[in-house]
């Protein structure tokens, strides 16, 4: 399954807003460990704990089959082994990999709650994130 162009957009932004565009595994791997704690504390309430983790590992287990091999379903388990699993990578297939783990994510979000809540849970973790969201969200209606 590939995400749609606008939640992998989405991803990109996120990432972006967390210095993941720098250009080198390293950063792209801090930023996407940032992006998963933040939307693991924003959708834990929402979700669950262990709703959140099978979501993330079912988005894994969707993005791998482009973008690598059966240790990147282990490898969103958490931030750490997130962070640790991009920063192994060459760095352009680390910023493609995080942004297909997260686009297929908020495609699965978005699946699951709706446009509306996950671009107010967008919000609520990235406040300037309102004109991305919007154009999302406008898209979608």
């Amino acid at each position: 399954m590939k995400p749609n162009a606008a939640q992998v957009e989405r991803a990109r932004t996120l990432l972006a807003s967390e210095g993941g565009s720098a250009g080198d595994a390293e950063a792209c791997a801090a930023a996407a460990g940032r992006v998963y704690d933040k939307l693991h504390a924003h959708l834990a309430p929402l979700l669950g704990r262990a709703g959140v983790q099978a979501l993330f590992a079912r988005s894994a287990k969707l993005a791998q089959t482009e973008h690598g091999s059966p240790a990147d379903v282990a490898a969103a388990e958490d931030s750490t082994k997130l962070r640790a699993h991009l920063q192994s990578l060459v760095p352009a297939v680390a910023i493609e990999t995080a942004a297909a783990l997260f686009g297929t994510f908020l495609d699965l979000l978005t699946t699951f709650i709706g446009d509306r809540l996950t671009v107010q849970v967008l919000r609520g973790a990235w406040p300037a994130i309102d004109e991305t969201a919007s154009k999302g969200n406008q898209k979608n209606e």
